[in-house]
């Protein structure tokens, strides 16, 4: 059990020039290469970009990088994501945007599990602030530890046939330009601009996500070392799949209009898995003399799989 008295504890202060290079990569890694987040000198981020934060500019629990997270004392070799949110306190920055930020850790939690064992849950806050001390932003990754592999049991077991066809192209594409924006008016509780399927999961579209996040975690690319911990093979990236909803979702409402994404991770995947995407109005109200759409999204293997789930607030101005 982690010590919880180290709860609070936080990492060094750290700035984050937001840079409309590795803004554009992004966006094409999480299948959103439109004119908001790629045009002109200072498009706006996409909404779940800030998990750059940690493994470029800062510190995350699993990369101390000799900052006062190394006296956590517990083994977090073979951390997996659990959850990840972000809220912005006002529409999201843009490039050229300098940030100061810190991470701290927000919480503690166990449980037992149905497939690994006794749970560690460790949430890491940052907070962002613009360079006049004005709060931007605060994001909460949801790490987790288990005791074995949580793989038996599971839907999580039936590992594809992999078989990458890249048609020519390792051009991951735009698989949502066919979603026509929606403003307030069009909007309908229960509805949704439908669902999206793509081709079957590659490796290298896990590894260009990789590369533009920052995450080099083994078990998403080493069959070896993911066969060596208790996994069949080399499984699925979920903040790639939740950043794929957030896509979508941009493209349907809006990529200034985001104020709040929320993911939770409930399955393991793998390449080959063909994943669909779906989004609907969960809700829609008028607070404070502003418009709001709350949206529910998920990823699915099938119907009754929902990989990835995500909710979403979007202020409709």
């Amino acid at each position: 059990m982690v010590d919880r008295s180290l709860i609070g504890l936080a990492g060094p202060e750290f700035e984050m020039d937001i840079e409309r290079g590795k803004m554009r990569e992004f966006a094409r890694a999480a299948y959103a290469a439109i004119p908001a987040y790629v045009e002109g000198r200072h498009p706006v981020i996409h909404p779940t970009f800030l998990i750059t934060a940690a493994s470029t500019w800062g510190y995350s629990l699993e990369r101390p990088r000799g900052t006062v997270f190394e006296e956590i004392d517990h083994d977090l070799s073979v951390p997996l994501h659990a959850e990840e949110s972000h809220q912005f306190h006002g529409p999201p920055p843009r490039a050229g945007t300098r940030l100061i930020a810190r991470s701290s850790l927000e919480d503690i939690r166990t449980k037992t599990g149905s497939r690994g064992g006794e749970l560690t849950f460790l949430v890491l806050l940052t907070e962002f602030r613009d360079e006049s001390g004005t709060p931007v932003a605060e994001t909460r990754m949801t790490t987790v530890t288990t005791e074995r592999a949580p793989i038996g049991g599971s839907s999580a077991t039936t590992v594809p046939e992999y078989v990458p066809t890249y048609r020519g192209s390792l051009d991951p594409g735009d698989p949502f330009a066919h979603i026509a924006a929606q403003a307030w008016d069009d909007l309908e509780e229960g509805s949704g601009p439908g669902i999206v399927a793509l081709e079957p999961l590659s490796l290298c579209d896990i590894v260009r996500f990789m590369g533009v996040w920052g995450e080099d975690n083994p078990l998403h690319y080493d069959v070896l070392l993911a066969r060596a911990q208790g996994y069949p093979t080399a499984f699925g990236l979920g903040m790639q799949q939740a950043s794929a909803l957030a896509s979508y979702a941009a493209r349907w409402l809006g990529p200034e209009n985001v104020r709040n994404f929320q993911a939770r991770f409930n399955n393991v995947f793998w390449p080959g898995d063909e994943l669909t995407y779906d989004g609907r109005v969960a809700r829609k109200y008028e607070q404070g003399g502003h418009r709001f759409a709350d949206v529910s999204l998920r990823c699915c293997r099938d119907p009754d799989d929902a990989i990835v789930e995500v909710s979403m607030t979007f202020e409709m101005v």
